[in-house]
């Protein structure tokens, strides 16, 4: 076994074990190794050209890259540090036909989002401070369509009107088994149910998703095995009135080509009508499915198997109790540990959902 071969091999924890210099070394580079290793598995990666002070792969998280899959943008890695809110420009080819709104993770579980024009610009945007972007802004799991080609109009109801602040329609299409949505909608009224997923589309469980409101407040979808979808939001319905962007959401109507996921230290399956919590490869990335919960205080619901790894840490946008914002961090190991936005872990023990939680390996 080659030097590199054995570094690759060694866990970031053993410089605590070698002592101070020692580990340091066996740090940057398991670090050094770990990003290198996050280009190779993204196909044809682009890494981000960041500006006004924007620096990436903090948190030993990835460098902010980009990639494209069967019409999908997906983003990996972290950013922080930023004086203004615009981070970096897409390259041609990766840029949206018209505005996308995507929900993020920000420092602490904070909930944040990506502003991304057709012109490739990207502004990061935090529901509360701006700081908590600076701390730490992840970009795993952010994803959009380019554009509707291949897309499916979804008939709105209701009187929800399409496309507000330069979005498009909302729109869905199944690609390769996973739903993804598209668009942006908004109502002066006050009926939640914009839309139905037609049938074929339509989930054999409940699934709840996390979605992005006005001024990047917080909401979810909650879409029934009717079909019936229903936009709930965290704190006033009236940022779902405002905006309510679908970019960047998606489900699994079925469990067809996922694994179970084991749980552990006394987390349960299928809160609320949902499916087993639940895993998929495709694309090189992971997928989840699923819901899951708990009495207790261990904060760690299960651990992935080898291959559903990352290759450096990623923190993942998810959905919680009543529409509260939570995160998974999925460190190299395979350890994932549920975070609730202000430390209110009751939200997490209440319900936390993997419905619409992917990350690029």
């Amino acid at each position: 076994m080659t030097r590199s071969e054995l570094f690759r091999q060694m866990p970031c924890t053993l410089r605590s074990a070698f002592g101070l210099a020692l580990g340091a070394v066996l740090l940057i580079a398991c670090m050094t190794l770990a990003s290198m290793s996050a280009v190779a598995q993204f196909a044809t990666p682009t890494q981000l050209s960041l500006v006004n002070g924007w620096s990436d792969a903090g948190f030993t998280t990835s460098h902010a890259m980009v990639e494209e899959a069967n019409g999908i943008v997906e983003l990996r890695g972290s950013i922080e540090g930023g004086t203004t809110g615009a981070a970096f420009t897409l390259p041609a080819g990766y840029r949206p036909a018209t505005d996308v709104y995507v929900p993020i993770d920000l420092c602490n579980a904070v909930k944040g989002r990506l502003i991304i024009q057709s012109t490739g610009a990207v502004t990061v945007q935090a529901e509360k401070s701006f700081t908590d972007a600076q701390c730490f802004t992840s970009l795993d799991g952010a994803s959009f369509a380019v554009s509707a080609t291949g897309y499916t109009p979804l008939t709105l109801i209701n009187g929800w009107t399409n496309a507000p602040f330069g979005t498009s329609n909302a729109a869905f299409k199944n690609i390769a088994g996973g739903v993804h949505f598209k668009g942006a909608i908004a109502t002066t009224g006050t009926n939640p149910v914009p839309f139905n997923m037609p049938a074929g589309v339509r989930p054999l469980t409940d699934v709840y998703i996390p979605i992005d409101l006005c001024n990047a407040t917080n909401g979810r979808l909650h879409i029934t095995p009717t079909g019936v979808v229903t936009v709930q939001a965290e704190t006033s319905f009236s940022n779902a009135q405002c905006f309510t962007s679908l970019d960047g959401a998606y489900y699994a109507p079925n469990g067809s080509g996922f694994t179970a996921l084991t749980l552990i230290n006394g987390w349960t399956n299928g809160p609320f009508g949902t499916s087993n919590a639940a895993a998929a490869n495709a694309f090189g990335g992971v997928y989840f499915k699923g819901a899951i919960a708990t009495v207790g205080t261990n904060a760690q619901p299960f651990t992935l198997p080898a291959r559903f790894r990352p290759v450096t840490n990623v923190y993942v946008n998810i959905d919680l109790c009543n529409a509260t914002k939570g995160r998974l961090l999925i460190q190299t190991n395979g350890v994932v540990n549920v975070q609730a936005e202000g430390g209110t872990f009751s939200n997490a023990q209440c319900s936390t959902s993997l419905d619409g939680a992917s990350f690029v390996q």
